[in-house]
């Protein structure tokens, strides 16, 4: 197991009750050690989503995952079993397919040509020895599975089924029309800031104010409540916000359009967001969902792709969604901003932790979270 250079007495004190507890140490933003165990440990040992199950539909449909420095490929075989490998030739390791998504009858390596079905095998190896078994070197899988319309992969074989290792997710995202979403965007941005600290930031809307004026018109703070977490440890956490009077959606102009709810009626003026541990965030909001997955890239990088889904009878012509666009791209570039500015507060020497506001229980919910996990990489018992 990957060294932990933290100490117990700190992370005991973030699975204190919220108005005792401390955040964690500063150092578990910045620190290698603990970037190299939250890489190892943490995102290593979880499942990982990587999309949804609408973008390889079809037979021969791929997608590459950023997960490894060369990827993780899930495609959709001929006999539709969704499959997850390593994106890496087994003759002389090079990388078979870039880009992020296509679609193929088989799987050719630029190199040398070796040749792999859909389902992995190898199908040719030109000039290898006799008495070569083709049988014994098809491509290294990965652990693949479908859960909620999501598509996920575990780089451990090791760990607990899906179903059973992401646990009971919150009802709204259990509904089983949201399944049938459709992609209208997806946005690809780097965040200089550790992953943690994105996700604390998603976890609380304490910070609407004063760093999305427009978010919190729409979706005023004092109207959000907490769900998951608690003390059970869950992978879920989520939280509630109720939309402003006058307001049909978060949108530039407030304004749902011809755009159908994706929500039951009685929903719809509610927005709910939800995180998967480690790196999963949903915003269901009436009329579209909104998914950030986070990929760890350094102590200080983090890879955030941002998707947007639509009910599948939106894609009408005249559709254009550029209001929520326009609107999400603007709450991004504010909070990228705000995160790299704690990250660069982080390492100063004049940071110390001190204590959560009391509103900041989803920021708690997930700190426990890590916590327990660098508590027991150390050792040390958990409360």
């Amino acid at each position: 197991m990957t060294e932990l250079p933290l100490s117990p007495a700190d992370l005991s004190a973030v699975l204190a009750p919220l108005p005792s507890a401390r955040p964690l140490p500063a150092r578990a933003y910045w620190d290698e050690g603990v970037f190299a165990f939250d890489q190892a440990e943490i995102f290593g040992r979880s499942w990982l989503c990587v999309g949804r199950e609408d973008e390889i539909a079809r037979p021969g449909e791929w997608l590459l995952a950023p997960l490894t420095p060369a990827g993780i490929l899930v495609v959709r075989g001929a006999d539709l079993a969704i499959r997850a490998f390593h994106n890496v030739c087994r003759h002389r390791a090079a990388t078979l397919l870039e880009g992020a998504c296509g679609r193929l009858a088989h799987l050719e390596c630029p190199y040398h040509g070796w040749t792999y079905e859909l389902s992995g095998a190898l199908r040719s190896a030109p000039h290898a020895p006799p008495g070569f078994d083709r049988g014994a070197h098809g491509l290294s899988h990965v652990r693949a599975g479908v859960h909620l319309g999501f598509v996920f992969v575990a780089l451990d074989p090791g760990v607990p089924e899906l179903e059973r290792a992401v646990g009971e997710a919150p009802p709204w995202l259990a509904r089983p029309e949201l399944r049938s979403l459709r992609r209208g965007r997806r946005v690809e941005y780097e965040v200089g800031a550790n992953w943690k600290l994105c996700v604390e930031n998603f976890q609380e809307s304490h910070h609407f104010p004063r760093v999305h004026p427009a978010l919190e018109r729409l979706t005023p703070c004092d109207d959000a409540t907490s769900w998951g977490g608690g003390g059970g440890g869950g992978p879920w956490l989520g939280g509630v916000m109720e939309l402003a009077p006058g307001a049909e959606t978060v949108a530039t102009g407030a304004a749902r359009g011809a755009r159908p709810l994706i929500v039951p009626e009685a929903e719809r003026r509610r927005v709910r967001d939800a995180m998967l541990f480690p790196g999963l965030l949903t915003s269901l909001q009436p009329d579209y969902l909104l998914t950030y997955r986070l990929t760890p890239r350094a102590p200080d990088r983090t890879l955030v792709v941002a998707d947007t889904y639509f009910h599948p009878a939106a894609f009408a012509p005249g559709f254009d969604p550029g209001d929520v666009f326009a609107f999400w791209d603007g709450v991004n570039r504010e909070d990228r901003a705000i995160c790299e500015r704690q990250q660069r507060g982080v390492r100063s020497a004049g940071y110390t932790p001190s204590t959560y506001a009391m509103v900041e229980d989803g920021v708690h919910a997930f700190d426990r979270l890590v916590a327990r996990r660098y508590l027991a990489a150390l050792g040390a018992g958990t409360a």
